[in-house]
């Protein structure tokens, strides 16, 4: 391809007016010949194809200079900003001064030096709408088509001369196959004309198309081709084409050929930042381009690939840090709506920083908002099927609707107004068989509830009986039978807990903290909102910690990290037998204790 370009006819130079504006906004596109229509994934895409800004995966600002000859400069500072709903946005300032011009206002007169200089300011905007057949959830950037717009105000200068002007340009982003992109810019369709003296210049309108095909090769290398077809009006067709070789995202080698001339360039980059350089051969000589981008934050991908990456390394410190991670990606899933997902992050990042106290109120709060996710939706649930049945005509069906949606929550208006239409409609003796009907079903569910705490309570798990009953409770505050077996249960946990702490201090008087702690521990499984056993506790774990040799600590927090790494795993048999094992070494870890409850409720609900 590239030695195809070099026998075409070369394109006029780019003298014309506007032409600042042809110049590569940076060295990526600088060392490709500017065949980044299809390509460009930075903010400089306000200058290349405003639609290519949908590719901006977070907030950025880059700096370009390029050094050209006869005492010339190109300046461009983008920056652009992604949204969630809204698409990209980028602006930019475009300058190119060139200086060393003499002026004399008569023959005789002595010489004055001036310059010649032009600029822009330049906002841009591209979104992605979903194609039919695309999935409603499909990220902006893998999306098959994307549209974009540039407005631009210019002003050149000529000596003291000036003109200012505005302009807009367009431009489209085709993905017929991931490996496959078209970029078709339209430049200057409102054309700039500013005007010097009397009469205006208008800028030449521009038509661009550039193809790219991305092959991927052995490892974390790739091979990247572009070409590009420029139609200048009054100047004639530009052809140009380009290679890149990537190797991940680390560093790229690129070669490009156009009619100014050949080029070449390298870019590496570092976390979010990254550095480019590129040269190119004019026939007037050579010229330099350097850019700088720096991009903040962290895309839920590269959260990912920290997370997969650090959770082998097995140190309190990296824990910390990718508990962090786990964090930010919870985040973006609240922001998303996707309550379960971040719950599910939350409770990763409690795992790895045990210790944080913020995280574990992170967590009663996302559980707090999972719950009340679920009530909402069998709320909707059951107002859209009551209101289904009520259209249908069945009225009694309807009613019994309602009534659940009422005992969820007294104050839905719309459940009441249904109920009270219905009651209206039914007569005296068949609301009396509705409720009879109602009241059966109720007893009926006291008495399953009340079975299956009374089984709890039979195997020695009072507090999960006394939960089962309380849940049961929230259904039928006015059951007797319900109130009296909470309080069967509350003086059973109450005696069983003085047991216990009356055990522990016999154990600590005799300086046998690990049954201390045991007794206590089994006596907080049961009352866990007990201040004074939690302080007990605390004061029996300091003990034995302190009898732990310095070797034996280290283990057993290895030991945990690769626990907590079975677990998110879903490896729950393995989780477990090292929880076991770190409860050996170190029975006071409570992370240890904490992450044994979460294996033994995972194990039970897989199986």
């Amino acid at each position: 391809m590239l030695i195809a370009l070099a026998s075409c006819t070369r394109a006029a130079a780019q003298a014309g007016a506007g032409a600042f504006l042809r110049q590569e906004p940076n060295a990526r596109a600088a060392a490709l010949a500017g065949t980044t229509a299809s390509l460009s994934d930075d903010a400089g895409s306000v200058l290349v194809n405003p639609a290519a800004l949908t590719r901006l995966l977070k907030p950025e600002v880059d700096a370009t200079r390029v050094l050209l000859f006869e005492d010339t400069t190109f300046d461009v500072i983008a920056a652009g900003l992604p949204t969630r709903n809204w698409g990209s946005f980028a602006g930019a300032y475009v300058r190119q001064a060139t200086g060393g011009f003499e002026a004399r206002t008569g023959p005789n007169d002595p010489p004055s030096a001036f310059s010649v200089g032009q600029s822009a300011m330049l906002g841009g905007w591209g979104f992605s709408p979903r194609l039919p057949w695309e999935d409603a959830d499909a990220p902006a950037a893998s999306r098959q088509l994307a549209l974009g717009v540039t407005a631009k105000s210019i002003r050149e200068t000529v000596g003291a001369a000036a003109a200012s002007s505005s302009g807009l340009d367009a431009g489209v982003l085709l993905h017929p196959r991931p490996d496959v992109s078209v970029g078709v810019v339209l430049d200057n369709l409102i054309a700039p004309s500013p005007a010097f003296v009397s009469s205006a210049i208008r800028y030449p309108r521009i038509f661009e198309i550039s193809p790219s095909y991305v092959r991927a090769l052995r490892g974390d290398w790739r091979l990247l081709a572009a070409a590009r077809l420029r139609h200048v009006e009054g100047e004639g067709n530009e052809p140009a084409g380009a290679v890149e070789l990537q190797y991940g995202r680390l560093a790229a080698l690129r070669l490009g050929l156009q009619g100014k001339g050949p080029s070449t360039g390298v870019g590496i980059a570092f976390g979010n930042t990254r550095l480019d350089y590129a040269l190119l051969l004019h026939d007037l000589g050579i010229s330099h381009s350097v850019t700088l981008i720096q991009r903040f934050g962290q895309t839920r991908e590269e959260l990912e690939e920290t997370i997969r990456r650090g959770i082998s390394r097995l140190s309190r410190a990296d824990g910390a840090r990718l508990a962090k991670a786990y964090l930010q990606k919870a985040d973006d899933e609240m922001r998303d709506d996707r309550t379960m997902e971040a719950r599910r992050d939350i409770e990763a990042a409690s795992l790895l920083d045990p210790e944080n106290a913020d995280i574990a109120a992170r967590l009663k709060k996302a559980d707090a908002a999972w719950e009340e996710s679920l009530r909402r939706q069998t709320l909707e649930r059951l107002a859209s099927l009551a209101q289904q049945q009520q259209e249908q005509g069945n009225l009694l069906a309807a009613r019994q609707y309602w009534r659940s949606v009422l005992d969820m929550d007294p104050s839905h208006a719309l459940a009441r107004r249904g109920l009270e239409s219905i009651d209206r409609a039914l007569s005296g003796a068949e609301i009396a068989r509705v409720e009879s009907l109602r009241q059966a079903e109720a007893a009926n569910e006291v008495a399953l509830a009340l079975a299956g705490a009374a089984t709890s309570l039979s195997r020695g798990l009072l507090r999960q009986a006394r939960l089962e009953a309380e849940r049961a409770q929230k259904r039928h505050p006015e059951n007797a039978q319900i109130r009296e077996f909470i309080e069967q249960t509350r003086r059973q946990i109450e005696a069983f807990t003085a047991a216990r702490r009356a055990e522990a201090a016999k154990a600590a008087a005799a300086r046998d903290f690990p049954a201390a702690l045991a007794a206590l521990q089994a006596a907080r499984r049961e009352d866990p909102d007990n201040q004074d056993i939690a302080r007990q506790e605390s004061a029996a774990q300091a003990e034995l910690r302190r009898t732990l040799p310095d070797e034996t600590r280290k283990q057993a927090e290895q030991l945990y990290y690769r626990a907590v790494d079975q677990y998110l795993k879903g490896r729950y048999d393995a989780a477990g037998a090292l929880a076991d094992e770190v409860l050996k070494l170190d029975p006071s870890s409570e992370p240890a204790r904490a992450l044994k409850v979460k294996v033994e409720a995972a194990q039970r609900y897989s199986r």
